[in-house]
Order: structure tokens, then sequence, then C-alpha cells
């Protein structure tokens, strides 16, 4: 693998990913931890962060052109303050960002502001999916 440092803060790293999140050509969504059913994956973060005072989150993304792994680390310590880091992994190749300074509150807020941009996404390569499961059904059967 090759790094590259993209002399980039986090929040360029975080802009890339609502980005990604907004394509219509994703075909596969993961991330980890995953969350059980009925339970927000903000919400697992959340409990993580409050728990340790870190939590890291671990998105994979692929379209029908690229696959990305996007690694953020949000760290809160009561003296010192808020600090997150990210990078991303694109083929053999590791893109690090500059960590930045966050609030508490910023944290929770970023959370909830992307935890909805994921949903969103995942509801829509569903409804995608769901799409091709029907017109597939719909298909004269040939023998």
């Amino acid at each position: 693998m090759r790094i590259e440092r993209t002399g980039q803060p986090v929040s360029a790293l975080l802009k890339l990913l609502e980005d990604d999140l907004k394509r219509d050509d994703i075909v596969h969504l993961e991330r980890v931890p995953s969350p059980r059913a009925g339970e927000k994956y903000r919400d697992v973060v959340s409990r993580f962060f409050t728990e340790f005072g870190i939590a890291t989150v671990y998105i994979r993304l692929r379209t029908v052109a690229f696959e990305k792994r996007y690694v953020v680390i949000a760290r809160y310590d009561w003296a010192v303050g808020g600090v997150v880091e990210g990078w991303l992994v694109e083929g053999d190749v590791v893109k690090i960002y500059e960590p930045i300074a966050i609030s508490l509150s910023d944290i929770g807020k970023t959370l909830e502001y992307y935890g909805e941009m994921f949903w969103r996404a995942e509801e829509k390569l569903l409804a995608k999916k769901m799409a091709d499961v029907y017109s597939e059904e719909e298909r004269p059967q040939t023998d």
C-alpha cells in the first residue's frame, strides 16, 4: 500500500463522503460496527463515544466505477477537547487527511447529519435493488 498525505482537513474527507453518498450508482454500502435490527448506527457510534471517549467509523462504499473505504476517528478528552482524524482507502492507496479540533456538540451534530445521509443512501440503494427484483419478475420466462 502507498500512503499519501492530502494536506486537506478531515472536513474535506467528510465532504467527499457526503458527495459519494449522494451518488446514484452505488451498488454496495457497509458500515462497521454494524447495528443490530432496530438500532441506529449513529446510536452505536454515540454509545462508544460516550462510554470510551473515542469512536471509529468504517464505511465501505462501492459503485460500478470504484470502491472506497472511509475511516473516521473521533476522540474527546475533557482536558484537551475533541479531535477528528480520518483517511480514505482507494485501491492500494491510503489518503490521510489532517486532524481537526471539534467541540462535543459538533460531534453530535455531525453524527446526526451523516447518519441521515447514510440512511438516505441505503434507502435509495434498497429501492433500486427492489426495482431490479420486480423488473426481473415481470420479464417473460423463456424455456
